[in-house]
């Protein structure tokens, strides 16, 4: 019996651990949008057993997030024991520099290990604390303004020592997404513009340059979902997955379209249920295209909502299902082209699981349906 109490308790303690790393903020959820990286601020308060933490928990490396160890003494080191950086030092910077600033911003890690783990996803193994951290940082503060063209004035940088060696320690470059890219590598024999994505920073193509420079005269459009209710009969429910446009450009969006790439999983009717369509479904061969109604717009910064698609939820007394599958299986996925006036074609993957069928099934049953909250990650 104690040694049940004692697991269910570490259980515990991992999991709000866990959301402290990685946060729990709502809006869409994709394929690329699992979890929130570790924060600049968590990470500079929490010092050297935040990372302790992170490692224990393989906190993986991903859009926002790098790790970076100083290699003192090895070929390629980024750093001197004398806490300068060196010419491949400056190289790597100024590479996750523009690649920050050019994608959706992020945190620099300097003294974390990150290698590949059982499942083949890099994420945090060590600790490497880099020597004269004190000296790092001022050499790390000298540079960024040198480093990017043209500057990223966002930009902060922070350390603090270990608790073994207080000469050792750990350097953190917070790089906000910057609304002046592109912002280009200006590190020796690197002249380039960079992007992030996934756990990986990539020189950037031709035409995505071209993109970055005509930004501020594009739409910059997501996909977001909620659930919504709709007519209910005993112990079903004929609700629907809400669809909303977000813009996140700089410029107002106008002739929206979806095209659907690939539909899986829970069946899912267009449109909600008993109601019209809020826009066309065109459909040629088996391609399907959403096209928004006349006069469909999106502001910068606004988020409107687009279509649905229509889900029966049924709350029998044996088994919760949606769209006629257990909540405990459910999922959906949605692969998609996003188009608007002046913006290049966007892919993009919306998908739910089981916990989001779950908690869409909770907030719409009716009250007299007994059911367990689930949980708020």
């Amino acid at each position: 019996m104690l040694k049940i109490n004692v697991k269910l308790v570490f259980l515990h303690l991992e999991d709000t651990r866990m959301k402290m790393l990685l946060g729990s903020r709502g809006g869409s959820r994709t394929a690329t949008k699992r979890g929130q990286p570790l924060e600049f601020d968590d990470i500079i308060s929490g010092k050297e057993a935040f990372l302790e933490e992170a490692i224990l928990l393989e906190a993986q490396e991903g859009l926002r997030l790098d790790f970076k160890a100083p290699a003192i003494g090895k070929q390629g080191a980024a750093f001197t024991a004398q806490g300068q950086l060196t010419k491949e030092g400056r190289s790597s910077l100024a590479k996750a520099l523009s690649a920050f600033s050019n994608s959706a911003g992020g945190v620099l890690v300097i003294g974390v290990n990150c290698r590949k783990n059982a499942d083949g996803v890099d994420c945090a193994t060590g600790l490497e604390p880099l020597p004269n951290w004190k000296a790092a940082v001022t050499a790390v503060n000298s540079a960024v303004g040198d480093l990017l063209q043209p500057k990223n004035d966002g930009i902060r940088v922070d350390g603090f020592g270990s608790r073994t060696n207080e000469g050792a320690g750990y350097l953190v470059v917070d790089v906000p997404r910057s609304e002046r890219r592109p912002h280009r590598s200006e590190a020796t024999d690197q002249k380039q513009y960079f992007k992030r994505s996934g756990s990986s920073s990539y020189a950037m193509e031709h035409f995505d340059i071209e993109d970055a420079f005509r930004r501020d005269g594009s739409p910059d459009l997501d996909l977001v979902f909620d659930f919504v209710g709709g007519v209910s009969s005993r112990r079903a429910v004929h609700g629907s997955i809400r669809l909303a446009i977000k813009n996140d450009g700089l410029a107002t969006a106008k002739h929206v379209s979806l095209k659907v790439i690939e539909r899986s999983g829970v069946t899912t009717k267009n449109g909600a249920a008993y109601t019209k369509p809020l826009t066309k479904f065109q459909t040629f061969g088996q391609d399907l295209r959403l096209i928004a109604a006349e006069g469909f717009v999106v502001n910068p910064g606004e988020t409107q909502v687009f279509e649905h698609f229509g889900v029966e939820f049924n709350y029998d007394r044996t088994a919760f299902k949606a769209g006629g599958i257990l909540l405990e299986e459910a999922t959906f996925v949605l692969r998609y082209s996003l188009s608007a006036e002046n913006m290049r074609p966007k892919l993009g993957t919306l998908t739910l699981c089981p916990v989001d069928f779950r908690r869409g099934a909770w907030s719409l049953k009716p009250d007299y349906i007994q059911m367990d909250e689930p949980p708020v990650h």
